[in-house]
């Protein structure tokens, strides 16, 4: 039996499970919070039970639900997860019940008189009774500051890298729709963070007909775009969980919409507790895909992407075949059938056969390719941010046609490896180092300060004066670490942090926010003081 079939068995299985129908046995009330004490009759109930009662119910039989929706649970510690809006100091109105109906649910204390935000940043588990008539079990729930994501898969994701299976998405239950779910198929993703015991993932949200069609089932999660598909990130080796969301909330924030198209040029991220087959499994950030939908990349136009640090040339690209394209340069294309045809990699052999000129052709044709606003955007940030990872690699290459011919748009990717974060081989060291010194040497960029160096298309100046703007906005001083503390207190005040580092203590979590500021500020001082001798810097 081959992948596929299993994968489709798989999913018919789970979709039942995922799909059937959970109700809840007591009426929702208003108003939306509950009142300080609300749950006292509750409680005195659950305590006189416990007291009748002999504690020997299995909780492995215990589907515990909030508002009728089942919850996310780890068996071993019997703790149930429910995402709260953290920064709203009440507690969210909803009944707790049992699936099926045979078993009732009642806090055993009232979290109603406990400070919110504290129960969430220290997370404490709030103990809970399920009884019935003859027995009673005690759990407990863990309110977390963060969404929830609930994968059930026949697959050992210890051991499977294709899987398939059913996920639910949880946010936080004041919300309207607070759920969304769908059947998948997924695949186990990363380069070196495979060789780390928490694995990312890609899943491809679908649907299945009752004649056995497999379609697309794009949906909107966590207030991201509507897509079938969603990748998981692991944040294993970043100490302080924060890099990637940062950076991304600051290409965003600049550069990911300076285009002349209505499109995202960038990715977006949320962060989660994922919850796998009832073992709690850490933070993840999901992040929306950049593909050709995300850009706009119509049918006549071309995405690539530099996924491995390989030498470019037009002698490798003529003397290969595209499927060999990955393993020799480091590249592969998005929107193509398989690895694509020669024709379909033209756009890119154009830009190589670009770096390869002389100077004076390099100049003329590359202000010809590039879009100056786009250019001076990327070479900005990554420069900023000292992103030598996505130099040789982790960038994406967008060839629109417009007008005046085709223009190259360039995209970042995975930037954890960055404000002083850098790559080392070291598998003990999970592949990263500290190099503080690095916020006071300059990026090199071989394409890039070859086209700044020659000042072509006039991107001096276009650098100069965007960043000028750009201090006085959004990257001042003062926007730039207060898009930091955001970050910081999604991870920390949620609790997830320490739920993290205590499910994966071999990983990285310093949570050196102090060095991660530190490098920040001499790196901006660093830039505000060079950027005026433009020359002079790229020659030193």
């Amino acid at each position: 039996m081959g992948k596929r079939t299993i994968l489709f068995f798989s999913i018919l299985l789970l979709t039942g499970i995922l799909f059937f129908p959970v109700k809840s046995f007591l009426t929702e009330e208003t108003p939306e919070y509950f009142p300080s004490g609300g749950l006292a009759g509750e409680v005195r109930q659950a305590k006189q039970i416990l007291e009748q009662l002999p504690d020997s119910l299995n909780p492995e039989d215990i589907r515990l639900c909030f508002k009728g929706e089942e919850l996310a649970c780890d068996k071993d510690t019997k703790v149930w997860y429910l995402p709260v809006d953290m920064e709203q100091p009440h507690w969210e109105k909803g009944t707790f019940s049992v699936f099926g109906g045979e078993l009732q649910a009642a806090p055993l204390t009232d979290y109603t008189v406990l400070d919110k935000q504290t129960v969430v940043a220290e997370g404490e588990p709030i103990p809970f009774l399920i009884w019935k008539e003859s027995a009673c079990a005690q759990i407990s729930v863990v309110f977390t500051g963060l969404p929830v994501v609930r994968i059930e898969t026949d697959a050992d994701l210890d051991i499977d890298t294709v899987f398939a299976g059913s996920v639910v998405f949880y946010e936080n239950c004041g919300k309207d729709g607070w759920i969304t779910s769908s059947v998948f198929e997924a695949h186990e993703r990363g380069q070196t963070t495979r060789a780390f015991p928490k694995k990312g993932y890609r899943l491809n949200l679908i649907s299945v007909t009752g004649t056995g069609v497999v379609k697309e089932n794009p949906k909107p999660v966590f207030g991201m775009r509507n897509s079938d598909s969603w990748i998981f990130y692991a944040i294993y080796s970043d100490g302080t969980k924060v890099r990637d969301k940062f950076n991304i909330e600051l290409w965003n924030a600049f550069g990911a919409a300076d285009t002349p198209y209505e499109a995202h040029y960038g990715t977006h991220m949320e962060y989660a507790e994922l919850v796998v087959n009832g073992e709690y499994r850490g933070l993840y950030g999901i992040l929306e895909p950049i593909d050709c939908r995300q850009l706009k990349i119509s049918d006549q136009e071309y995405l690539y992407k530099r996924t491995v640090g390989r030498e470019l040339s037009t002698e490798l690209l003529d003397t290969a075949r595209p499927e060999e394209y990955l393993t020799v340069l480091g590249m592969e294309i998005k929107g193509k059938e398989a690895c694509g045809n020669r024709e379909d990699w033209q756009s890119f052999r154009r830009f190589v056969a670009i770096t390869e000129a002389e100077d004076e052709e390099f100049a003329e044709d590359a202000a010809k390719l590039l879009n100056m606003d786009n250019a001076a955007d990327i070479w900005l940030y990554l420069q900023m941010i000292y992103g030598e990872d996505n130099i040789y690699k982790n960038m994406f290459f967008a060839f629109k046609r417009e007008a005046a011919g085709e223009r190259l748009y360039l995209v970042p990717w995975d930037v954890d490896l960055t404000w002083g974060n850098v790559y080392t081989d070291q598998k003990e060291e999970l592949y990263t180092v500290k190099a503080p010194e690095r916020a006071g040497q300059y990026l090199s960029w071989p394409f890039m300060d070859r086209v700044l160096r020659l000042n072509a298309g006039g991107l001096q100046t276009v650098v100069k004066e965007r960043y000028e703007v750009l201090r006085e906005g959004v990257l001042s001083d003062g926007q730039m670490q207060e898009l930091l503390d955001g970050c910081i207190r999604q991870v920390q005040d949620s609790g997830a942090f320490a739920r993290d580092a205590q499910r994966w203590p071999d990983s990285h979590h310093d949570g050196d926010y102090e060095g991660l500021r530190d490098f920040m500020e001499e790196r901006m001082n660093y830039l505000d003081k060079n950027m005026g001798n433009m020359d002079e810097w790229l020659q030193s």
